[in-house]
């Protein structure tokens, strides 16, 4: 596992490995982002246009209510590099995330959520360091939530790499960048808010090439969280579910 620094490089400009730019594919999820999306494509798109020659925006909208299906259409329609995959109904963010990995067609994939919850720039740091990884993960370096929120994602994480065996510093923190055939070739099965947890595990069982950037967590500024007060208990239920089930096949 490599740790670095996070200092940011312009990824059109050839690497020591020589490599030019790759292309990349960022996913992003939506359920009743109606108030968050298109302010997040646009800056997501702006970013990807000035630092990428070849980029493709996969919004994966999973049967919202409140008017995110008619926007996510509408940004397709003004920008090519942007496509909208309709699951149809909210089976869950790793059922969305499963099917942007699935549709990518770029060397790299990022995912980033509507409420943009990290500095972009921090995939100009990414980028160099996948020529010589399979994945560049993240540990939180600040946290902008509510004290809480912050216990319970030191309870969740300390709990996860027991049961697990794993060695990342931070499980769930949510930037990661994949090289597009590592991330397909995982058998990821979560729904839920597990797949994280899952995918950091299956990259470790299979023993890929990973490295980890320090990126710090920005609290949501437009719209609301579909985090509800059940939604902890539930991912330890379902931590607890895929500790048992990955010991037994063990």
């Amino acid at each position: 596992m490599t740790a670095v620094d996070g200092a940011s490089a312009d990824p059109r400009e050839p690497g020591v490995s020589g490599a030019s730019c790759p292309s990349i594919s960022t996913i992003i999820p939506v359920w009743n982002e109606a108030e968050a999306i298109e302010i997040a494509v646009a800056t997501v798109h702006e970013f990807l246009a000035a630092h990428f020659t070849d980029f493709e925006i996969l919004i994966v909208e999973s049967g919202s209510t409140d008017g995110s299906v008619e926007i996510c259409d509408r940004l397709a329609e003004r920008m090519p590099a942007v496509q909208v995959i309709h699951e149809g109904a909210a089976k869950g963010f790793g059922s969305a995330l499963r099917l942007g990995y699935a549709s990518a067609s770029k060397d790299l994939v990022w995912v980033v959520s509507a409420d943009l919850p990290f500095p972009l720039d921090k995939l100009l740091a990414a980028v160099p360091l996948l020529a010589d990884h399979d994945a560049v993960l993240s540990f939180r370096v600040e946290d902008e939530r509510g004290l809480f929120r912050r216990f319970q994602s030191v309870l969740y994480n300390s709990l996860a790499k027991a049961l697990l065996g794993l060695t990342v510093r931070h499980v769930n923190s949510t930037f990661k960048v994949y090289r597009r055939p590592v991330i397909q070739s995982l058998p990821l099965t979560a729904d839920g808010w597990l797949i994280d947890t899952e995918i950091v595990y299956r990259l470790q069982s299979a023993g890929a090439r990973l490295a980890e950037l320090p990126v710090p967590l920005i609290d949501r500024k437009a719209g609301s969280s579909t985090i509800r007060p059940i939604t902890p208990f539930l991912i330890l239920r379902d931590l607890l579910k895929f500790a048992w089930q990955e010991r037994l096949r063990g």
